[in-house]
């Protein structure tokens, strides 16, 4: 497990990694042979930031030979009061007001409007982005003020960088991962001292944010009661009512996303109210022996594919289905597959339609420094269970950053 301190190590990047990136972006460039890419940081994942270490939804132009253009809505103040001016930024040319517009000048004046340049942001990778995060009125208005740039679609090979952690990067993520393990622990000891659903779930928030982290869409996937199938963003969050207050044969699940820097980690924490059940225990051994299959088949050379079908083999072979992908990467996240055969749970025989599946999002050879949430789930009869943190994958081998998650707790 990561020997970051959630509260007492504030890691960030320098200069010598954004140098890294640009340069990286630079060669997807020559690769693809475009003379520069836009980047639409409309996305759950901000794609802007990767450029500009900064998440603040704009639009970024980075070309062969000049340093990032950032086109924001207003004057951003946070640059220049004596707080913002603790944080070294890395883009000086930004220009507020209309994007499109000024985004069609600056091309015009580098004589880049009738070339070929890559976009991000007009398909996508996070879990209903898939066609794309940019308005069909600003892309309206591009297409219009840019009528000779021939687009090019480069978002799976931008997304292909931005999952590869460079050492510092995995500096940060480490850090994010100590802060899920601490959300972790504050979400089971809450729960031991009898918290109700809302109040187990905002300790773990508090655990988050106190240690210097951030949260993102959508910030908790959370259920609670005696038996459930489903999982999801929680309905209080959207709806009010009141929380479930937890009682002995219960579990308290959810899923973390906890951030730092910029850098995504996710845990995976279920909790029993008392001794489990026998069916609870099969299911977490289930669980258990797909995140000890995949730490075991994770090396450099394999295929994202190939460890997505080692995880689930587990779940194969017990008659058990999952309602989340057994393995994902952080981030931007390719999925492995979810609702793998829900015909074989008894609970779901009077619903009008089982649940669909969803197929194995993209494929990679993995490497050293990808990053992954091991999240094995497997549910029967109206139980799940569900456990896993983040997995790296280093030079010595995988590198498991939270211990907490990776087991269901009992209070």
């Amino acid at each position: 497990m990561t020997d970051i301190a959630a509260d007492t190590a504030y890691p960030t990047l320098s200069l010598q990694e954004r140098d890294r990136r640009w340069a990286a972006v630079r060669g997807l460039l020559k690769e693809h042979e475009i003379e520069g890419i836009v980047v639409f940081g409309t996305g759950r994942d901000n794609a802007d930031s990767y450029l500009t270490n900064e998440a603040r939804r704009t639009i970024v132009l980075l070309t062969r030979n000049d340093d990032p253009s950032v086109f924001t809505g207003d004057v951003p103040l946070d640059r220049f009061d004596a707080q913002g001016s603790r944080w070294e930024r890395w883009a000086g040319d930004w220009r507020h007001g209309d994007g499109p517009a000024n985004l069609a000048a600056v091309l015009r004046e580098r004589g880049l409007d009738r070339s070929r340049l890559g976009v991000v942001g007009l398909t996508g990778r996070f879990v209903g982005e898939s066609a794309g995060t940019i308005s069909y009125t600003t892309w309206s208005r591009v297409m219009e003020l840019l009528p000779d740039v021939r687009w090019v679609d480069t978002a799976a090979a931008y997304e292909s960088l931005v999952i590869l952690k460079s050492p510092e990067e995995q500096v940060l993520l480490r850090k994010a991962a100590a802060l899920g393990e601490r959300a972790c622990q504050a979400f089971v000891d809450t729960a031991r001292a009898g918290g109700n659903e809302h109040e187990i779930a905002a300790a773990a928030f508090h655990a988050v944010i106190s240690g210097g982290g951030w949260v993102r869409w959508p910030f908790m996937l959370e259920r609670a009661g005696a038996s459930m199938f489903a999982w999801s963003v929680p309905e209080w969050f959207e709806m009010g009512g009141a929380p479930h207050v937890p009682r002995k044969g219960d579990t308290i699940a959810a899923e973390i996303f906890a951030f730092y820097g910029g850098q995504e980690s996710q845990q995976q924490i279920d909790v029993s109210f008392g001794e489990p059940s026998p069916l609870l225990r099969e299911l977490e051994e289930v669980c258990l022996e797909s995140y000890r299959a995949g730490l075991d088949a994770l090396t450099p050379g394999l295929r994202f594919s190939e460890l997505a079908a080692v995880m689930e083999e587990p779940l194969r072979r017990s008659r058990t289905w999952n309602t989340g992908p057994m393995v994902q990467t952080v981030s931007p996240i390719y999925n492995g597959a979810t609702r793998i055969d829900p015909g074989v749970d008894p609970a779901l025989q009077h619903l009008e339609k089982l649940p669909s599946g969803h197929a194995l999002d993209g494929d990679f050879v993995i490497r050293e420094g990808h990053a992954f949430a091991f999240e094995p789930n497997a549910l029967r009869d109206g139980q799940r269970v569900c456990v896993g943190g983040t997995v790296l994958l280093t030079p010595n081998g995988p590198e498991e950053l939270n211990s907490v998650p990776n087991r269901l707790n009992v209070v």
